[in-house]
């Protein structure tokens, strides 16, 4: 029998926002609780080879993470090596590169178990926190999605990068189907992310992001929390034409047809689900029997969430 710490914490999916959060756009994501993981200790019964290598992976951490004690001094290190060395490992059904916040998962139960200071109240200071924590996993990071998983409810950073989670969703949803839909291939967040902040150092991609993109991001957020759809409509076509055309790194290649085919006909449209690169590409269509008729004459593996 496995022991449980008996705290879960679940996916996320970024709504609205990615790359654009990085650089202080709004941002709007909820917990997805169908993917979540927890930290286990081994039991009597021999544990699977995932569990070890999730065990191996927890030892690298930690060699990174004493390399710098001060910056990470907020972490128990000492009884991080303690459990890791007792066969401490990551119970995960997150799939790593999906885009559904496999790290942010790991950080918010580093976070919740191995903190060393009072629990902050303050959503900005735990929320930066958790940044230095995922910076381990790739590169850079602003906190947001081990937040989310933290929390365990929808997360929205506002356009004075407020932290704010008394909002209702519930007008979108009846409005509209969300759509998972797997590219069964691995996205690479840190690789991903360098390759956004590299392009971000040319003038003309930086003048697309700053006066195009961020806009859309808080035009289509403030659409929602107004349950201006008309709006939102029209705004959604602009952001899945974006990333379309500015992010071709991000979306594979047997992707962009479908992109374009929602653009064209407005049936859905389809937007990155995190960084992208591979994993889950998220979908949003009024009409779910349009767009999963569509799904299905092409083949694609989706799921609504």
């Amino acid at each position: 029998m496995k022991l449980s710490f008996n705290m879960n914490f679940p996916a996320k999916i970024l709504l609205f926002g990615e790359y654009g959060i990085i650089l202080n756009s709004m941002a709007l994501a909820i917990p997805y609780p169908r993917f979540s993981g927890q930290f286990r200790l081994p039991g009597a019964i021999t544990d699977s080879k995932s569990d070890e290598e999730s065990n191996c992976e927890l030892k690298t951490l930690l060699a990174f993470l004493k390399c710098d004690t001060e910056k990470f001094n907020f972490i128990n290190l000492e009884l991080f090596e303690i459990e890791i060395n007792q066969g401490l490992y990551l119970d995960s059904s997150v799939p790593v590169g999906s885009g559904l916040g496999s790290s942010g998962v790991l950080t918010a139960a580093i976070y919740q178990r191995y903190l060393t200071q009072a629990h902050q109240i303050d959503y900005q200071v735990i929320k930066s926190k958790l940044g230095v924590i995922e910076t381990c996993f790739h590169g850079k990071s602003s906190g947001f999605d081990p937040l989310v998983s933290l929390l365990k409810k929808p997360v929205l950073m506002d356009s004075k990068s407020s932290i704010i989670t008394d909002f209702d969703l519930t007008p979108f949803f009846n409005n509209y189907t969300l759509f998972l839909i797997n590219t069964h291939s691995k996205g690479n967040t840190g690789a991903l992310v360098n390759h956004f902040m590299e392009d971000y150092n040319h003038p003309e991609f930086k003048k697309s992001i700053d006066n195009e993109y961020i806009p859309i991001i808080n035009q289509v957020i403030e659409a929602v929390l107004k349950s201006d759809f008309g709006s939102f409509d029209e705004l959604i076509t602009k952001y899945s034409r974006f990333q379309l055309s500015h992010f071709e790194k991000m979306i594979p290649q047997s992707i962009r047809k479908h992109f374009e085919h929602g653009i064209e006909t407005d049936d859905f449209h389809l937007k990155l689900c995190g960084s992208g690169g591979g994993g889950y590409i998220l979908g949003i269509a009024r009409d779910c029997l349009k767009a999963e008729s569509f799904f299905n004459l092409n083949h694609l593996d989706w799921m609504v969430v």
